[in-house]
């Protein structure tokens, strides 16, 4: 699966910062407890989707499944035409050491769900220091908590650790030097079948945490929740 996601995931380093495209509504500040999408809904998904020009139609859909409360998750639906989604949200470009501070956590249903990390800055050798971090989530229905995991993995080479070594968030924080920053977080689907689905809930990043649900719950202009910190 590492080589399928390496091959999903560098692809829009090729394409230059041009072809890194912020998804949906970006906030210029970096993502934290308190600029921050608490509740990303159908017709309000605040901030979170996917328009990279190498990702298109891969973004996860609100569903009404639930996850861990009852109001909705995020949902992924891989087949074998569309083997990959992903969802993601600006960061803001936060820097990496202070994200490896807090905790990265959702939480998910059966089936296969990876961190998406995309930073810049980082020591690769070569263009913008683009890389994607990456952590895969357990089997089965649980809280996915990658904080304090030895298996991350990076898709470019690191010094002295490289590409798709595991290793910890720290280890690798260390590796990609101090300039590194964070341009967008997010989770993605890549179940080695090719077919699946999984659902994702309250993500949580940089001491955000976002719910997704499967109604807009301020009626019909969306969550009003996402406008106050």
């Amino acid at each position: 699966m590492k080589r399928n996601l390496i091959r999903a995931t560098t692809v829009g380093a090729a394409l230059g910062v041009a072809g890194l495209i912020t998804p949906a509504v970006a906030n210029a500040a970096p993502v934290d407890e308190n600029n921050c999408a608490k509740v990303s809904t159908p017709g309000n998904p605040a901030g979170w989707g996917n328009d990279f020009a190498d990702e298109k139609g891969q973004a996860g859909k609100h569903s009404e499944v639930d996850v861990n409360d009852d109001d909705g998750s995020l949902q992924f639906v891989t087949t074998d035409a569309t083997p990959r989604q992903a969802s993601y949200h600006a960061a803001g470009r936060v820097p990496l050491a202070d994200v490896a501070k807090k905790p990265l956590t959702f939480h998910k249903s059966e089936g296969q769900a990876n961190w998406q990390i995309r930073v810049t800055g980082a020591e690769t050798g070569s263009g913008d220091g683009f890389a994607t971090l990456v952590w895969s989530a357990p089997d089965g229905k649980t809280k996915a908590d990658a904080t304090e995991s030895d298996q991350w993995w990076a898709t470019r080479d690191l010094p002295g650790i490289p590409m798709a070594q595991t290793a910890t968030l720290d280890e690798l924080v260390a590796a990609a030097g101090d300039k590194t920053v964070v341009d967008h977080y997010g989770i993605s689907s890549q179940p080695t079948n090719k077919a699946g689905t999984v659902n994702v809930d309250n993500v949580t990043f940089n001491g955000c945490t976002t719910n997704f649900t499967a109604t807009d719950v301020g009626g019909g202009f969306g969550s009003l929740e996402n406008l106050f910190p």
